[in-house]
């Protein structure tokens, strides 16, 4: 951009950070019916037994009542994770990544245009070409299978099994799960890894404006980062962002306990060290067109970046961090104003954002403006989480206050009766005074407090089993018998183990969908980041020479459209297991004998081959060493 005239302010470009501001508050005002939702999930699954009578909840929804003495917290929905948890868990997802195979053309199609020399050279040329780029197709396929597979092991923090395990928690919790798709460097290496990192769904803006994460134009990260870190992340003078800082880290809380100016700086801010910005992917430009901004300059900059932009936001900073104000009004050149403004990872040529949520339950209100965030699978168990929170500490508290023992004990035979009653010890023997005519009950009885109706157990046990149908966690999800009665037939069981794992296994299909589009977005980045440098520890020299000449080279349209991601069933713990291997030896006794005749008579072991490699991801064996391989003739 040219030289600005001396007339614009210093601040030229606070109009477009608070113009941001704002589409960010509202981002955050339209969640807000999920978000408070989401927190009392999370309260209810993670918080301490007084959790739900601290004053800022028990004054929520029960206004006036006090607290019980026992205050018991019945945790089902830590109850619903734990059941439901293990199903979806992943240990370390294995990628699979497979070519689509060309279109086959039947040779009728050439046949039909005649018998020409012409015309069946071009039938040779075009099958030639359909082999060739499908064993390229194969090599791509293998080399990015394994990267995939190494960086789920490499990725700090215990893994992709790690993040992925926290996504789901969030998404059985809150409703939804996130996974950022980015490029890393260990400290100290300069070797570039892709991973899959862990973000709290709470982090995550949605523009308001549309009712899903689809169809939205732009998506906002939040982060909250010491300032020296946001300063070196986008190169910017050391100590420039100090004074913008808002919250105190507990690193400089206890630094400033050995300063004698702690209480003072405190006050002022000086103690500050953590900035609040957000990261911005907009599909929409870098949205200047109606702030305050200088109509030549916001004009000339939307037309230099586009519609694909990119921005680092901060209230406090009065200009985008990737793009401070000073630089502008040097000149910067506009090739440079849109490498600034330029989506990081450019995900938009794929219509992807950089971060892939998986929602069990989407919110299909289209008039609720909290549509693009899901349904927490909790919420609808709610009422009857909180009613059994409330009623069992009153019951238990009633409980006990009945089992105390009070005797009234007449005046006159106070002091007599009363050393018995407090201190006796079993079959003690209480004289009857002779005033009483051998009555005891004259002097002495028992008061008897009401006991607790039947009525409020029975309630208590219905809602219990409405929470149960809710959530999925009937009596056979815990190897029960509903009832307690058992089952008269093997058919019977099998029936009800089938319908008590249809949820579990619905919630599975989402998670393998989620995780191969996940590996997607992250061969996206390998194409676009890494390196044959960055792959030569891994693959030796051979192997980068491979990965320059079929990866680097390879369009990266390619590597999406032409490449299949998919996620290996063993990777996962299904409930259907049992049933596909049942079905799995069904095969094999009624068509492995076929399957022997045909290779034995063709030399083709490909579907016996097909069929122990089924065998083998069932019982999470790796069968490729023993497969049948092909007679030597074919091999040469």
């Amino acid at each position: 951009m040219a030289d600005l005239p001396p007339e614009i302010p210093a601040d030229f470009l606070r109009p477009l950070v608070a113009g941001w501001v704002g589409k960010l508050e509202a981002a955050d005002r339209s969640r807000s019916r999920w978000k408070e939702v989401a927190e009392e999930c999370q309260m209810f699954y993670s918080r301490s037994a007084a959790a739900m009578w601290d004053t800022t909840y028990s004054r929520k929804f029960w206004r006036g009542i006090e607290a019980p003495r026992f205050r018991i917290t019945i945790n089902l929905a830590y109850e619903y994770v734990a059941v439901f948890g293990p199903n979806l868990f992943w240990e370390t997802p294995h990628r699979n990544v497979t070519p689509k195979r060309p279109i086959p053309i039947p040779p009728e199609v050439f046949q039909g245009l005649g018998q020409e020399p012409m015309l069946q050279q071009l039938q040779q040329q075009f099958q030639q070409t359909q082999d060739q780029q499908y064993a390229t197709d194969r090599v791509v396929s293998h080399l990015m299978q394994d990267w995939l597979n190494y960086t789920a092991k490499e990725q700090p923090g215990g893994g992709l099994s790690q993040h992925s395990e926290l996504a789901i928690l969030d998404a059985l919790i809150k409703g939804r799960g996130c996974l950022q798709v980015k490029p890393f460097k260990f400290p100290g290496s300069g070797r570039q890894l892709t991973g899959c990192f862990y973000l709290p769904p709470e982090n995550l803006l949605i523009d308001p404006d549309f009712r899903s994460l689809q169809d939205a134009k732009w998506i906002a990260i939040k982060h909250i980062e010491p300032h020296w870190e946001v300063e070196r992340r986008f190169r910017l003078n050391e100590g420039s962002l100090k004074s913008r800082s808002s919250l105190e880290s507990s690193w400089s809380y206890g630094e400033g306990m050995g300063s004698t100016d702690m209480s003072t700086g405190r006050a002022s801010g000086q103690t500050n060290d953590l900035l609040v910005w957000w990261e911005v992917w907009s599909k929409t430009g870098v949205g200047a067109r109606l702030t305050g901004m200088h109509s030549g300059i916001k004009d000339h900059m939307q037309d230099v970046v586009g519609d694909f932009a990119y921005l680092a936001i901060s209230p406090a900073v009065p200009f985008p961090l990737n793009c401070p104000a000073e630089e502008l009004r040097k000149g910067l050149p506009d090739e440079k104003v849109r490498q600034n403004f330029m989506w990081p990872i450019p995900l938009w040529t794929d219509d992807r954002w950089p971060v892939e949520v998986i929602d069990f339950y989407p919110n299909t209100d289209q008039n609720d403006p909290s549509a693009a965030w899901p349904i927490p699978p909790l919420s609808p168990a709610l009422g009857e989480i909180k009613f059994l929170n409330f009623i069992i500490p009153w019951l238990t508290n009633r409980v006990w206050s009945s089992s105390r023992d009070f005797w009234a004990v007449s005046g006159a035979y106070h002091d007599e009766l009363q050393k018995y009653l407090q201190e006796g010890s079993d079959q003690t023997i209480i004289p009857v005074p002779h005033a009483l005519g051998g009555d005891i009950s004259k002097a002495v009885t028992i008061l008897k407090q009401p006991e607790t109706r039947a009525d409020v157990w029975r309630i208590v046990d219905l809602v219990t089993d409405l929470f149960r149908r809710r959530t999925g966690l009937v009596d056979f999800a815990y190897g029960k018998n509903e009832g307690g009665t058992q089952s008269r037939t093997a058919e019977d069981t099998r029936e009800k183990a089938r319908a008590v794992g249809t949820r579990p296994e619905h919630m599975q299909k989402k998670v393998v969908q989620w995780q191969s589009q996940v590996a997607g977005s992250e061969a996206f980045v390998t194409r676009l980041f890494i390196t044959g440098e960055d792959v030569e520890d891994r693959y030796g020299p051979i192997g980068r020479l491979l990965w320059e000449q079929f990866i680097m080279s390879t369009n990266v349209e390619l590597v999406v459209r032409q490449m299949q991601y998919s996620i290996s069933a063993s990777s996962i713990r299904r409930p259907n297991r049992d049933r596909d291997l049942a079905n799995l030896m069904q095969v094999f006794q009624h068509w492995m004998s076929l399957i022997q005749q045909y290779g034995s008579q063709t030399g083709d072991y490909t579907p016996a081959n097909g069929i122990m490699e089924m065998w083998g991801e069932m019982h999470d064996q790796d069968m490729e060493k023993v497969f049948i391989p092909p007679p030597q003739e074919d091999e040469q």
